[in-house]
């Protein structure tokens, strides 16, 4: 009995250190103002990034809107502070993905999307609108690699290209070196590129990720193995049993452009002829990367 309460407590302790010893999130921000500790004064807001209160609720929400149901926008958010590319990294980010066209917008479809990534750029660096999504395209950004969620049907494969069903958003990933980030279809592991990876979205989440509430997208990074991989989980009453769903992975080749050594964590959404509108609510930036199992981390804790 006695030895038994000793391993107990044991175990315990050694609990307690190795949560003391994990290191902190190197980013950890809360968009929607709830904790003082995370307001994001550690971001740059660029193009048509803006802080939103949204009214309608008991308790008024503040999200950041990268692009608002418009066509024709690009914006994104940067980290002000540079980081050494870590040996790994897991980058969570909350977002709710919403079409309601503007009354002067003609817009059927959704598009474009947007994009996590770590790139070599300024805080102020920004990308172009429609496919771009305010992170391709920008002259003072050279080198990234990121994870995408494509809504536009154009971009679906085969008997994907129809808006109507709702399943035709996509997954990718791009690893992208001294083309001024050059969007091209068809990126390969080998050579990098974007859209590497490419996949559907998985039929349970069918018309369900455009206007279907807040979920939570993790992107794994190992930059030792070239290996990246996405999972989702939603956070709302109406999307929760899914629960870190794989998304899409990719193992790129070691001839594949390398992530720069130095850069900036961000979040990038845009739209061109179709809108939509891509609010965040937090961001998290841990390394080293976490299990795949390992609960999501909430901004603050």
């Amino acid at each position: 009995m006695h030895r038994g309460r000793f391993i107990f407590v044991a175990a315990l302790m050694l609990a307690a250190a190795t949560a003391r010893a994990a290191a902190p999130p190197l980013i950890s921000t809360q968009f929607s103002m709830a904790n003082a500790a995370n307001i994001p004064t550690a971001w740059q807001l660029n193009g048509t990034a803006s802080l939103e209160l949204l009214l309608g609720s008991a308790t008024p929400d503040i999200d950041l809107a990268l692009t608002h149901n418009v066509a024709g926008e690009g914006g994104n958010a940067w980290s002000q502070m540079q980081f050494p590319l870590p040996p790994s990294f897991t980058m969570w980010a909350d977002v709710n993905v919403d079409f309601h066209p503007a009354a002067n917008e003609s817009q059927t479809c959704p598009a474009d999307g947007f994009a996590m990534a770590f790139a070599d750029g300024k805080a102020k660096s920004i990308g172009g609108t429609g496919g771009s999504m305010g992170l391709y395209g920008a002259a003072d950004i050279n080198s990234l690699i990121a994870f995408e969620t494509n809504t536009w049907y154009g971009n679906a494969p085969g008997s994907l290209k129809d808006c109507s069903t709702g399943n035709n958003v996509t997954f990718e990933f791009s690893a992208i070196t001294g083309t001024k980030e050059a969007r091209n279809m068809g990126g390969t592991a080998a050579k990098g590129g974007a859209y590497i990876g490419q996949t559907v979205v998985p039929p349970n989440l069918n018309g369900k990720i455009i206007n279907g509430g807040w979920y939570r997208y993790q992107w794994d990074v190992d930059t030792t193995t070239g290996h990246m991989d996405a999972f989702i989980t939603g956070l709302d009453d109406s999307n929760k049993t899914v629960q870190n769903e794989k998304l899409a992975d990719v193992t790129l080749a070691a001839t594949a452009p390398k992530a720069p050594a130095m850069g900036r964590f961000g979040i990038a959404a845009g739209t061109g002829g179709g809108a939509q509108g891509v609010h965040v609510r937090q961001i998290v930036v841990v390394s080293p990367s976490v299990v795949t199992a390992q609960p999501p981390p909430t901004a603050g804790q």
